[in-house]
């Protein structure tokens, strides 16, 4: 049986920064910018390093482009500065985000920074990435177009910041609001909010450790109990 090919549209009024892309999409978009068409570019790979650290570190795009060689110590990146006072965070890195850093450090002779480029600012900026971007999307679309054997099929274009909203949208449910908080260099708790979103399960599991916690009954042990048993036969 045939794997199906991701039909990629956004729904009607979705904003940019609140899509979240699926496996496929990811997919997609990195076979889209490691195809031949992006040697015509300096450097070739500097779209694909940095849409691995913002979808596995959840970084601003401007916190990517800014980061040092200082930056990377001891398996984390260390986030010096941002929007607020609570951008200043460490974030573990995964192997492939340590792998793109490594490599990058290897050769950062003369530069300090980790994504240098002949800008005021010296390193790269949204614009570095624009035509690369915009490539990708089309080389994803292409792939995608060929290997479905129609034409109706897109993968659309998305803003840089989506990585990070896909990066941290599927963390929620894995971790308590003020490490999410944390990671992600939220100065409002009601920023952090948008991405929790209970279900059944989760509330369960917090209401057993909780019980455990008091040393009192849990719900499923409630459940199990005479008073319990007869309640619901009756």
């Amino acid at each position: 049986m045939e794997r199906g090919l991701p039909i990629v549209k956004m729904l009607p009024g979705e904003k940019h920064r609140e899509r979240v892309l699926t496996q496929a999409e990811e997919d997609l978009y990195f076979r889209g910018a490691s195809t031949d068409a992006m040697s015509q570019h300096v450097d070739e790979a500097l779209l694909r390093d940095v849409a691995t650290v913002l979808l596995d570190c959840g970084l601003r795009p401007e916190e990517c482009f800014r980061l040092r060689t200082a930056n990377v110590l001891n398996g984390k990146l260390e986030i010096h500065f941002g929007k607020s006072d609570n951008a200043r965070r460490r974030i573990p890195m995964t192997p492939r985000v340590k792998a793109v850093l490594d490599m990058r450090l290897s050769k950062a002779n003369r530069s300090d920074w980790l994504f240098p480029a002949r800008t005021k600012s010296g390193h790269i900026e949204p614009s570095s990435l624009k035509k690369q971007h915009v490539k990708a999307i089309s080389e994803a679309t292409r792939l995608l177009r060929k290997e479905a054997k129609r034409e109706d099929v897109e993968l659309v274009d998305f803003e840089l910041y989506t990585l990070r909203h896909t990066c941290l949208t599927p963390w929620a449910p894995h971790m308590d609001p003020w490490t999410l908080a944390y990671l992600a260099g939220h100065r409002d708790m009601n920023i952090t909010k948008r991405y929790i979103r209970p279900q059944e399960q989760t509330i369960r599991d917090a209401m057993e450790r909780a019980g455990i916690a008091k040393g009192g009954h849990t719900a499923s042990s409630a459940e199990h109990t005479p008073d319990a048993q007869t309640a619901v036969l009756n």
